[in-house]
């Protein structure tokens, strides 16, 4: 099996975004230079790399609806997740019901420092009875 095990994103702010995958997605950082590139690994071994880019800014960004997705394995893991960002002052909507075109998900979007869009949800909704 091939497994993904690392990406790149560019940012025009690598301490924010390092701070917020630091702090919010338990990522650890590995390597630094000055404030325009950052290696990081989460407990899988993910290897995440931010990279400065200049032509990004927080009116120019990623296009349309490009995002990184944390899948959660319950509606509650999603909502301590929520709960978690809510605590550290990062505003996110409060996690919803989702249909974009496959399954329906529970969750939310975030827009996180640097420009890069976040999805945290799950596939596992429990419907009410």
């Amino acid at each position: 099996m091939v497994t993904m095990n690392h990406t790149n994103l560019t940012t025009y702010d690598v301490p924010a975004l390092t701070a917020f995958f630091c702090s919010v997605f338990d990522f650890q950082p590995l390597e630094k230079r000055g404030d325009k590139f950052s290696v990081l690994r989460n407990a899988d071994g993910f290897l995440l790399t931010l990279m400065y880019d200049k032509r990004m800014t927080p009116e120019r960004g990623y296009p349309g609806m490009f995002h990184v997705g944390f899948l959660q394995p319950t509606q509650d893991a999603v909502d301590y997740m929520y709960e978690s960002l809510s605590a550290q002052n990062y505003m996110a909507p409060k996690p919803a019901k989702l249909q974009r075109g496959g399954p329906p998900t529970y969750g939310f979007y975030y827009d996180a420092p640097g420009g890069v869009m976040v999805e945290v949800s799950t596939m596992n909704i429990i419907e009410p009875a």
